[in-house]
């Protein structure tokens, strides 16, 4: 209603019980009945209208167009809430009544006789047309042509009873018979409605005239029990079907919605929001649609992967890894330490306009739940370094849409604009050929990247953030918000290894069949007890050392070298157990020395083959065993060197077909290191250098030109190692590898 007041008579509903008011008393006081339950009692007008403010009272609407709430027994509301959403029609016809008894309801109320609104009734037959062109003065029915005395008198009624609310003069053509009304039988009604629900239980893929028949056949069986006269008559085709369309009809005719199709119909939600930089930290993994070349001989590869965080409260790129090692721990790890550590000599090392400002230990790190994802060498490491790891439930990559915005915006912005990019699918690419246009190698692109993020994606405005990610982070600084760092940085690279338990013995630690000695073993050895399983953390991408965890100690950590330093240095994992896998295969006892050939073997076959190979897939198995990946911010030797041709041999024993496939079961990824893994030469090939200049026949070699030191205006095409703090494993100089 639109005017109401605490009067005598007026009911309401309070708690979901029915009130009415019967006597007015002094000072505001009224005195009510509860006709729910019996009796009476005094209350004041103040704390009724403090219920109605809280919604917790609702008045009593009279007149046409009202409805109860199913835990009332009063019309509480109209049966439509906006008076707007009505048709056009309708509303013209409320308003219509209105300007028909508005001069009645100036008139006092002593003067509102029955022959006062005859007469106004005859007067407005008489001045207003019929649209047929029949005589005037004829009662009209139809609606939006009655004017009679008893019209004019339900619609005042109506009105004045609701509180003046225009809703009570809306022609309730929704209530009258016919349309809209069902006539079947009761207990077909049942029958119908039994046979739709078991349609919506059991979703899939029906027609209309399938649940017609469906119908049809309960009407048979249910006319079988009973007598002639009694029958069932079957109801209309036309029926059934408004039926399923009112009851809907994907739910009845079509299976279920799938995950994905739920998804895409539920309402949308904005995520959290953080308050400072470094509050949460979003991570993720996706292949490039770019083929990169090699180095030397400007051959195809094949598709990198991008491993990227991102500072969601800025927008700021926090760390990333770029490298042909397929989504791993390792490269979760690589882009971990390299958004933690300090990158100071960004514009130096890279060439770009701005600083790369983003370091620090972020509060909470969001992942999702690929297998990298999981295991306890994550959730431990992030732990130690009082890291939250917030995993998003299984298929949800709206959980952490910036990320996954971010590649989108990579894809489109950058990397279809590169020559040897594969768009993203096959009907955007059309005709152009990628591999006649791939000229890019990963050493630029790694620089082309972090121009791309310091010059171009974080100096522009983004809706996301409501701001330039660069300006929000120096904000922040600004305001006085200063990064978490751990207390050494070599404890952070540490933490962030992979870990196992294995046991002391007195010949050292046994690890993926290498061996670790130091001579800390043995008065570590001593002191614990026999059989003791000690902690110790590797790093993927170079099996050289092992650290293991010193609790004689005082809880530091205890590096452990490789016995063999020679076949380990920057040795990755994955590629040890290729090398493991292969020596297995040809039944030879699995010692260092077999390994130390055998790595050789195969370096050599994958070199020649890479040099000679055109297809992408397979020259980018081979660029993952040669290690071709970024710099790496864990060694300081690291460096981003080609594949150049290596030492090669004119034959190659048939058994080492596939040899640089592991084994199933031996899963673990390693590769990505930007060090590429150099040729042991045997005893009598020791002076020879360990690049090669023999290359494969009827392939002129391509000599690379590189300055010994770029000049000051110059760019040059290798970066130099200083700067970073020594954190950072960046590309050497060739003359370092010469």
């Amino acid at each position: 209603m639109a005017r109401m007041r605490f009067t005598l008579g007026t009911r309401y509903v309070l708690q979901g019980q029915v009130y009415i008011v019967r006597q007015v008393l002094v000072d505001n006081r009224l005195l009510v009945e509860n006709q729910s339950f019996g009796g009476q009692f005094t209350v004041t007008q103040e704390e009724l209208c403090a219920a109605w403010a809280c919604d917790e009272l609702r008045f009593e609407v009279y007149g046409p167009n009202t409805q109860r709430r199913s835990e009332s027994s009063l019309a509480t509301s109209y049966t439509f809430a906006d008076f707007q959403h009505l048709s056009v029609k309708l509303r013209n016809e409320a308003w219509r009544r209105y300007q028909f008894i508005r001069p009645l309801l100036l008139l006092p109320p002593a003067e509102r006789t029955r022959q006062a609104i005859a007469a106004h009734a005859a007067a407005l037959r008489a001045e207003i047309p019929r649209p047929d062109g029949s005589k005037p003065g004829k009662k009209r029915s139809a609606v939006g042509e009655a004017i009679s005395r008893t019209s004019l008198e339900r619609w005042m009624t109506a009105f004045v009873s609701s509180g003046y609310d225009i809703r009570s003069l809306v022609p309730a053509t929704g209530q009258q018979g016919g349309k809209g009304k069902r006539r079947l039988n009761d207990r077909l009604e049942q029958l119908i409605a039994g046979v739709l629900a078991e349609c919506t239980a059991a979703p899939m893929y029906r027609t209309t005239q399938e649940v017609y028949l469906m119908i049809v056949n309960r009407v048979a069986e249910e006319n079988r029990c009973l007598p002639e006269e009694g029958q069932l008559a079957l109801p209309g085709a036309a029926t059934v079907y408004r039926r399923i369309r009112a009851e809907g009809a994907a739910s009845l005719l079509r299976r279920r919605a799938s995950r994905k199709e739920a998804q895409a119909e539920n309402a949308v939600f904005p995520g959290p929001s953080p308050t400072r930089i470094l509050e949460r930290v979003e991570i993720d993994h996706t292949t490039l649609d770019l083929f990169l070349v090699d180095e030397e001989d400007r051959l195809p590869i094949g598709r990198p992967t991008l491993t990227y965080a991102l500072d969601v409260y800025s927008g700021f790129p926090f760390g990333l890894y770029v490298g042909f090692e397929p989504p791993s721990y390792r490269t979760v790890q690589h882009c971990l330490l390299y958004g933690i550590l300090p990158k100071a000599d960004a514009r130096t090392l890279f060439g770009t306009q701005h600083p790369w400002s983003a370091f620090g230990l972020p509060e909470t790190l969001v992942i999702d739940n690929a297998k990298e994802f999981i295991g306890r060498d994550l959730d431990d490491a992030c732990g130690q370094l009082g890291i939250i790891l917030e995993r998003m439930p299984v298929r949800t990559p709206w959980f952490k849409g910036s990320v996954e915005r971010f590649f989108r915006t990579n894809n489109t912005g950058l990397i279809h604009t590169l020559p040897g990019t594969t768009f993203s699918n096959v009907l955007e690419r059309g005709d152009y050929d990628v591999f006649q246009h791939a000229c890019i190698s990963l050493s630029a692109f790694w620089k082309i990247l972090h121009i791309f993020l310091l010059d171009i994606y974080a100096q522009r405005w983004h809706e996301g953030v409501g701001g330039i990610p660069a300006k929000v982070w120096e904000e922040n600084l600004q305001a006085g918000f200063i990064p978490c760092l751990h207390n050494t940085v070599e404890e952070v690279r540490i933490l962030l290894y992979r870990s196992e338990e294995r046991t002391v013995q007195r010949s050292g630690i046994d690890f993926e069949s290498l061996r670790y000695q130091s001579p800390a073993l043995a008065r570590l050895r001593s002191t614990l007890p026999e059989g003791t399983r000690v902690r110790i953390k590797y790093d993927p991408a170079d099996l050289s050392a092992l650290y293991m965890f010193d609790p004689t100690g005082g809880g530091a950590w205890l590096r452990v070298p490789a016995v063999d330093m020679a076949y380990t240095q920057g040795l990755s994992l994955w590629k040890h157990r290729v090398i493991r896998s292969y020596v297995l295969r040809q039944k030879q006892e699995v010692d260092i020395y077999a390994l130390a050939a055998a790595k050789q073997h195969i370096q050599e076959i994958v070199t020649r083959e890479f040099a000679q190979t055109r297809k992408s897939r397979g020259r980018k198995t081979a660029a993952r065993f040669l290690d071709i990946g970024t710099a790496s911010p864990q060694s300081p030797a690291a460096a981003i060197i080609t594949p150049a041709a290596l030492r090669t041999v004119d034959e190659a024993p048939a058994a080492l077909k596939g040899a640089a496939k592991p084994e199933r079961g031996a899963t673990e990824t390693g590769a990505g290191n930007p060090v590429a893994a150099q040729s042991e030469g045997s005893a009598s090939e020791s002076n020879r250098p360990p690049h090669s200049t023999s290359r494969p026949r009827g392939r002129p070699r391509r000599e690379a030109t590189v300055p010994s030191s770029p000049t000051p205006h110059s760019e040059p095409d290798v970066f130099d190692i200083q700067g970073w703090g020594g954190d950072y494993n960046l590309p050497q100089h060739a003359s370092q590898h010469s």
